[in-house]
């Protein structure tokens, strides 16, 4: 790497404890006796770090993995659904130009995802706000901002620092680019496509992964999120059925945003679920094994936080608001319905929150 290139990347310091594979070392990481541990340029693995954390090196120097993303700025609520807008529009016309050239407009990703993790890092709520928007055919365009708005809200729970908030919103935008190689036919209800054109289906993670790596300079956990999304910790995922340890944190946040957004919208039993957060945490509760367990349970538990107050109906047509969330069964809470009385859903599972009224 010429040092004219190097130049031209942003450097920042970086808490060990912070490190996931793929960053790339800025400046040589020494002993204190001044033996080169790991020279500038190196591609950190999950190895290495932990050598990095076994040897005591409380932080080091690496490239930004954004290289050309807006900075994060104080988040304001009230812009987020213009923000979120305006990215469908951007992602929309991106998508097009990566069917006519086969190339990622990287600019355009990176500022759409910089703007939407500066509207969501601080606006709890707004994952709610997703699903009051008006219903539509692209689904592919607003399932990427979908993901990216969510795994950024995410990583900020998790306390991730701001570089790694805009990193994870881009790779969170990009997780399903390889979808521009496949066919609408493919992309409408994978899940009820035949086993034959599911396989086809699921080469969109390939795909993904061969547009994003010709992009130059791209951070490596940035390829690796986009390939690995659909992998899950006890193997039964693809492309590759690789199991905990393998798989790139980043791709474990996308993972939970990405089967969030999908039980409310593509996997809905039914038109209205697609308005029921309760059943949707629900079912991310009981994949919690599958997926990861820190950011699954801070996602459920964070969420869970919002659910109160809202009116919903309920599976036997009675209508009622939420006043306690039952954080393990989301959608066996507690409800007072419009009669006054309060029913407790744990006590009556052949009843559940059916769908939030609006």
């Amino acid at each position: 790497m010429s040092e004219t290139g190097d130049e031209k990347r942003k450097i920042i310091e970086h808490l060990t404890e912070f490190l996931v594979p793929g960053m790339e070392l800025a400046h040589d990481v020494c002993s204190d006796d001044g033996k080169i541990l790991f020279a500038k340029n190196n591609i950190l693995s999950q190895h290495n770090i932990q050598k990095l954390g076994n040897w005591q090196i409380p932080k080091v120097l690496i490239y930004t993995e954004v290289t050309s993303a807006n900075p994060i700025i104080d988040p304001k609520m009230q812009k987020f659904l213009n923000a979120y807008n305006q990215s469908v529009l951007v992602v929309q016309k991106a998508f097009d130009d990566i069917r006519a050239t086969q190339e990622i407009p990287l600019d355009a990703f990176t500022a759409t995802a910089a703007d939407i993790a500066a509207n969501v890092a601080e606006a709890g709520n707004v994952v709610d706000r997703l699903y009051n928007l008006p219903p539509c055919d692209d689904y592919t365009m607003y399932h990427s901002v979908n993901v990216s708005a969510i795994s950024a809200l995410i990583a900020t729970w998790l306390k991730y620092p701001p570089e790694q908030v805009n990193a994870i919103s881009l790779a969170g935008l990009l997780h399903d680019v390889g979808k521009s190689r496949l066919s609408t036919e493919l992309l409408h209800k994978p899940y009820k496509l035949s086993p034959e054109a599911y396989e086809q289906y699921r080469k969109h993670v390939s795909y993904g992964y061969e547009l994003v790596s010709k992009i130059p300079n791209i951070s490596q956990s940035i390829t690796a999120a986009v390939f690995q999304h659909h992998e899950r910790r006890d193997g039964s995922g693809y492309p590759g059925g690789i199991t905990d340890y393998y798989i790139h944190p980043y791709a474990k946040i996308i993972a939970v945003a990405d089967f969030y957004d999908e039980t409310l919208t593509i996997n809905r039993d039914n038109p209205q679920s697609m308005l029921s957060p309760y059943l949707s945490l629900q079912k991310l509760r009981d994949e919690v094994y599958r997926l990861d367990p820190k950011s699954c349970i801070t996602f459920t538990d964070s969420m869970s936080n919002f659910l109160s107050g809202n009116r919903v109906a309920l599976t036997d047509g009675r209508e009622g608001r939420v006043v306690f969330i039952n954080k393990e069964k989301p959608s066996l809470s507690m409800v007072q319905l419009d009669d006054g009385s309060v029913v407790d859903l744990s006590e009556h599972p052949d009843v559940s929150i059916y769908y939030v009224v609006r």
